[in-house]
């Protein structure tokens, strides 16, 4: 089964976002990474290429920050028609607040590109706090509020370019069934400080088992809803994917 596994992640999809599990202190002490890749080419009746990959590297003082930097690209072709191309860059820094490990703060920035959405470019500078809400059997869940800043620039003449305020609302889960397998949920709920009916919702679900020593096969469904995205651009957005990972 975990040959078969690794097998179908070597033809598959992979997703723009490298983790989705949260990120504890302490957990992995020093420093660690992994790299996610997918590549697919078709010939014949149907002509498609698609490359995507991923990087993360982690620093985990052990005992009151954790920092890390992720990247990822994704690119694809069917019939010569490119149909994919999306950056995306994140940095967060998680802190204890004083002794108590089950509360942090946290500041974060990040960079993203999406040509099928015309976004020339979305950065975003914020931070907040996260809670620990409860561990052990049930799984390990943190409940994340702060707020950010937002730039984005269109890839259109339409779309003016805007500067918001956000408040970032989110939900953290993972729990392990096994050594081998663990479930992982994030949802985000991020509205306009000064418009809620302008919103971000982002959802993103994963199953990671162990095929091999290091490598990982990774499942990944996500759902995204934006209230105003830009003009003739969908408001939904569905991925699912599968991909090949390798930890270090």
């Amino acid at each position: 089964m975990r040959f078969f596994l690794l097998l179908v992640s070597l033809v598959s999809y992979a997703f723009a976002v490298v983790t989705i599990a949260p990120v504890e202190i302490g957990s992995k002490p020093g420093v660690s990474g992994l790299v996610e890749v997918s590549v697919q080419n078709a010939r014949g009746n149907t002509e498609k290429d698609e490359y995507k990959g991923g990087v993360k590297v982690q620093y985990d003082n052990n005992s009151s920050y954790v920092t890390w930097l992720q990247a990822s690209a994704n690119y694809a072709e069917v019939e010569g028609v490119k149909n994919t191309n999306k950056t995306y860059l994140h940095l967060r820094y998680i802190h204890t607040f004083y002794d108590k490990k089950d509360i942090n703060y946290e500041f974060f920035g990040q960079s993203q590109t999406n040509e099928f959405t015309k976004i020339k470019h979305r950065y975003l500078l914020g931070g907040g706090y996260r809670f620990h809400i409860f561990h052990q059997m049930m799984g390990k869940m943190y409940v994340g509020a702060g707020v950010f800043g937002e730039y984005i620039n269109y890839t259109t003449q339409i779309d003016p370019r805007e500067n918001n305020a956000r408040a970032n609302i989110y939900i953290s889960y993972t729990n392990k069934f096994s050594d081998d397998a663990k479930i992982s949920y994030i949802g985000y709920y991020q509205p306009k400080v000064d418009n809620t009916s302008d919103y971000i919702v982002t959802n993103a679900l994963e199953l990671e088992v162990n095929v091999y020593k290091k490598f990982f096969v990774s499942l990944k469904v996500n759902f995204d809803y934006d209230s105003d995205p830009a003009l003739f651009v969908d408001k939904r957005d569905f991925t699912q994917a599968t991909s090949l990972v390798y930890k270090f």
